[in-house]
């Protein structure tokens, strides 16, 4: 692979093309391949209808046997279309908040002598305070759904937990979130940040796996108040 060879690593942005960077639809437009690792997003069926052609990573996630896995595929099929030419890789919000895959490219690019640009859109964490009227002075940790089991909430400040898209991944976080908090604990559900009708739910944290879920939507848990005593 040419040390030149370029991977461009674009941001969607939280929902559709209003919240897409100019900078990130050229990179589409100009492309000669262009990726997405899935076409569950607002962004993604916009490109397609301005005649923008791409290949979609959503096949993998039946195949692998673990997201890690899962991830480090995807990032292996952009690194080996890479040597054909430039190529785009797009990713729903900001390549770099909550993107595994985008990590591993990064890690590898470098192995196969490849150059990654990464072209910027606003992250889903923007969109969801906004949705909320949350500012960031009482801090805030980000979680991945998908692996919640691994990771440890905050107690004392709030918590942003995304990938929760289904009942069954709502349900794995409850469940973790019970751990540390208790069952009528309050917590925020937050369904289409970035678009024109964004919907918050507050319910008791028991309740959570009760609701209807889609690829928008993420859990926002207050901080301290939620400390289980003794």
């Amino acid at each position: 692979m040419a040390a030149d060879t370029a991977i461009r690593v674009i941001g969607l942005g939280p929902a559709g093309l209003g919240g897409m960077s100019l900078s990130a639809m050229q990179a589409l437009q100009e492309s000669r391949k262009v990726f997405v690792r899935t076409k569950h997003h607002p962004a993604v069926a916009e490109i397609s209808d301005r005649g923008i052609v791409f290949e979609s990573f959503d096949r993998l996630y039946e195949l692998a046997e673990d997201f890690e896995e899962l991830y480090r595929e995807m990032a292996e099929r952009v690194l080996a279309e890479a040597s054909e030419g430039g190529v785009v890789y797009a990713v729903p919000g900001h390549p770099l908040v909550g993107e595994r895959s985008v990590e591993l490219l990064l890690e590898n690019a470098g192995r196969v002598g490849a150059r990654v640009e990464i072209v910027c859109s606003p992250s889903f964490i923007e969109a969801t305070l906004e949705a909320l009227r949350i500012g960031l002075d009482r801090g805030l940790k980000i979680l991945d759904a998908l692996q919640i089991e691994a990771l440890m909430p905050s107690l004392d400040t709030p918590n942003l937990i995304y990938q929760v898209y289904d009942r069954d991944t709502a349900s794995r976080v409850k469940l973790r979130l019970m751990e540390f908090f208790s069952d009528e604990s309050k917590v925020w559900i937050v369904q289409g940040a970035g678009t024109d009708d964004p919907r918050i739910s507050e319910v008791a944290l028991y309740e959570l796996d009760r609701r209807e879920f889609d690829h928008l939507t993420s859990v926002y848990v207050p901080g301290g108040v939620l400390r289980v005593e003794g």
